[in-house]
Order: C-alpha cells, then sequence, then structure tokens
C-alpha cells in the first residue's frame, strides 16, 4: 500500500485530498487469495474522478502480479469466468458496489453530516434510497488507517440518522438475493456470498444499535452476547464463523450449498427481527 499510495500522489501531485484503506486488510482478518481490499480516495477535481479510478484499478492490478497478492480474483471489479452470465453478474455486483476496490469521489461531492454523495446520480439516487452512506462511513470510522492526507475520519458524525439504519438492512438481504441468482452457475460462489451475507446482518445490527464495528470474530462474538439462543440460531452464526476460513477446502454440492443459503436467509431475517424488537422495546 505505501508503494501502491506513492506512485499515485507522485502521478496525480496536489489532487488528493485524502486516501483511507478499511475493512478487513487493516483487522488483522485480510487473506491471500480470499480477501479483497477497502479504500476510498477523496479528490480535489471531480472531473478525475474517472480517470484516477481508471489509474487506480491499472496500478492494483500491476502490483498485484508483483507481490502475488490475488486480489484480482478476489475484488469483483477483476472477476472473469468462462460463463459469460456469471461474468454479467459479477458486473452488476460491481456497479452495486459488492467487492469494489475503490471508492473515489470529489471533495465537493461527499457530504459527511448529510450521509450523502451530491453530483453523481447514481450515487445520489443509491445514498437516498437503499445505500447506507453512514454504515460506510463508520465502517471508515471504526477499522479505517489513513494512508495520506486529512484524516476524514474525525469529520465523520457520531450520531447517525434513523433511515441510515434502516437502510443498512439491505446490504446483507442483496447479498443474499445474489447469492440465490448465482447459485445455478457457481454454487461455490454462492455459498461464499452467503456465508458473507451472515456477517454483514451482523454489521447492520451493531450499526443500528450503536455498537462499535471491529473484526468480524469480535462482532460475532457482540451479537451472541446480546441475543440469547432463543432468539437467534448462534450455532449457525458460529459455524458460518468456521466456513469462512475453511470454506476453500470443503466439497460443495448443491443441495449442502442451498441449505446453507436457506439457513443463512432464516438467520439473517430472524437477526434483524430480533434487533428490531430491542430497538423499539417490543
Amino acid at each position: 500500500m505505501d508503494e501502491f499510495v506513492s506512485k499515485l500522489v507522485k502521478d496525480y501531485p496536489d489532487e488528493i485530498v485524502s486516501f483511507v484503506l478499511f475493512g478487513s486488510a487493516t483487522t488483522g482478518e485480510w487473506i491471500r487469495g480470499k480477501s479483497d481490499i477497502d479504500c476510498i480516495i477523496i479528490v480535489k477535481n471531480k472531473k478525475l474522478c474517472q480517470e484516477i479510478e481508471k489509474y487506480l484499478n491499472n496500478l492494483l492490478l500491476s502490483l498485484d502480479a508483483k507481490y502475488d497478492l490475488k486480489l484480482s480474483d478476489t475484488c469483483t471489479s477483476y472477476k472473469k469466468t468462462d460463463n459469460p452470465a456469471l461474468n454479467l453478474i459479477f458486473k452488476t455486483e460491481n456497479k452495486m458496489m459488492f467487492g469494489q476496490p475503490f471508492y473515489v469521489v470529489s471533495e465537493d461531492q461527499l457530504d459527511l453530516n448529510g450521509f450523502k454523495i451530491h453530483k453523481d446520480l447514481k450515487a445520489e439516487l443509491g445514498t437516498r434510497t437503499i445505500v447506507s452512506l453512514g454504515l460506510f462511513l463508520q465502517r471508515i470510522k471504526n477499522t479505517g488507517i489513513i494512508l495520506y492526507g486529512r484524516d476524514i475520519r474525525k469529520d465523520i458524525p457520531k450520531t447517525v440518522p434513523v433511515i441510515e439504519k434502516v437502510k443498512a438492512s439491505f446490504n446483507a438481504m442483496l447479498l443474499l438475493m445474489m447469492s440465490f441468482v448465482i447459485f445455478p452457475y457457481s454454487p461455490k460462489s454462492a455459498f461464499s456470498h452467503a456465508v458473507k451475507a451472515n456477517f454483514w446482518a451482523c454489521d447492520d445490527v451493531l450499526f443500528a444499535l450503536d455498537k462499535p464495528l471491529s473484526t468480524t470474530r469480535q462482532e460475532v462474538k457482540e451479537i451472541c452476547s446480546l441475543f440469547d439462543r432463543s432468539e437467534i440460531d448462534s450455532d449457525h452464526l458460529m459455524l458460518s464463523l468456521e466456513y469462512k476460513k475453511t470454506k476453500d477446502d470443503l466439497k460443495l454440492g448443491k443441495r449442502f450449498v442451498l441449505g446453507y443459503m436457506l439457513k443463512s436467509t432464516k438467520f439473517v431475517y430472524g437477526l434483524y427481527a430480533v434487533a428490531l424488537r430491542k430497538i423499539f422495546k417490543l
């Protein structure tokens, strides 16, 4: 990342406002060949956003080959298969920001206090409807490392509007939906999506309850302490934590994967339901 950022700043001097790395790469959970990376880059000139994003993608592929990090296999932006339908699905996911390594935005577009992105129709529609910019910013605030420029973490509000918490629930539901879409073409990818959906749901609930976001294991532990076995299927959640580490070594039959996806759907919606009861003290 040092080499990555130094090349970017050298080629775009006085243009980069802030470069933040967050997620598994900063929490000690990053695994070669399994994990992607998450970065937000704030620039001065909106007209350069697309150019810089293209530059970053090319630079990442170059350094990925140099250091054999296998990010080209894990980041949705670069995934390629022999199946045109599956490639189209991955491309759609990338448009929905699943597995996208870089989020490039100009400083006049990003409204931290209003939890909005302006002057970009797609991003503005997303952040006003189903995308929780509040959750995205909380991940940055809790797990982000400033690699260059201004520390935006201190500018992110502590209080989050209720609507941002509601929108956060769409994350895991969309991921589960995509797992069922992918299943006929790649049970292995569908299984991976379903595993991740369980942890994204934990993320969403902790965010809704104003709990800090951290590592997956710590978040799972926190969820299990907040809700007892009569409320959530904690065994399924703990098993999913094991699958996160061993999924590439498992023999995944279609019946097993489908069964796991259905259990994950039940867990995610069940967790949301008990969280709502807890929030509104029903």
